[in-house]
């Protein structure tokens, strides 16, 4: 499981977070709509919207959205990103602590829900749904390439990078409340993006394990990566994205 002490550093970073971190495929999003049957004003709740990497297609949508964040910053990214959707709502707040003002028709949590207190996830969601009420978790996966540059950079990680977290599963079968939904639905969609040694340096710099590294490892781990983009991969890297959806219904 993730460690948990990490999740506040997003907000270290919210400007750099908004600039490089990528949003979700159109057809992920068209799938969590067509799914959920929503109406023109279906009210949706965002578990961890950041920046609204994901809140935007709902927001123009028309949807009326209430996002949660534990980040300041990251909020009034997101706030000024989205102003002028007045359909849209930000609240400072856990997950875990929020208190919901009524029910709603569907929870979104972008590459977010695995923070979530696994003790609370399902168990609040379903609380806080309707009878009929749908969940969408989804995330953008790394899909790890053991050759080329990948394979190349790791000798990098093993000498400056002490990972302060294991990634666990966002999903499982056995945390509380989870039997109050269906079976789960669950899509993949591949995509890539191609980044200049400059880009991806600043990708790196969104992500919680690189954030909190000592700055001596972290400087030197970057500029190691950045030297080999430059000198063996003319300058850019193109990585492989799994984005990944785990919808489920209530019963």
């Amino acid at each position: 499981m993730p460690n948990t002490s990490l999740k506040t550093t997003f907000n270290t970073a919210a400007i750099l977070y908004e600039d490089v971190r990528p949003g979700y495929p159109e057809a992920l999003i068209q799938d969590v709509i067509g799914l959920s049957g929503l109406e023109e004003h279906s009210r949706i709740l965002e578990v961890g919207c950041g920046t609204g990497k994901a809140t935007r297609p709902f927001a123009e949508r028309g949807y009326e959205l209430v996002c949660l964040d534990i980040g300041a910053d990251l909020i009034a990214v997101a706030t000024e990103k989205l102003k002028e959707f007045p359909n849209v709502s930000f609240i400072e707040q856990t997950f875990e602590e929020w208190a919901s003002d009524g029910e709603f028709d569907l929870i979104i949590s972008a590459t977010a829900f695995h923070w979530v207190d696994p003790k609370v996830r399902y168990l609040k969601a379903s609380e806080v749904l309707k009878s009929k009420g749908f969940l969408a978790v989804f995330s953008n996966q790394h899909i790890r390439k053991d050759e080329g540059f990948f394979a190349e950079s790791q000798r990098l990680y093993d000498k400056y990078y002490a990972p302060l977290t294991t990634s666990g599963p966002t999903h499982a079968t056995n945390f509380p409340g989870v039997e109050a939904f269906q079976d789960p639905i669950k899509r993949v969609y591949p995509w890539s993006q191609t980044y200049s040694s400059k880009q991806y340096i600043k990708l790196l710099g969104t992500y919680s394990g690189h954030i909190a590294l000592p700055e001596k490892n972290k400087r030197l781990l970057f500029e190691g990566i950045a030297n080999l983009i430059e000198t063996k991969y003319e300058g850019q890297i193109t990585k492989y994205y799994e984005a990944v959806l785990d919808f489920r219904e209530t019963k």
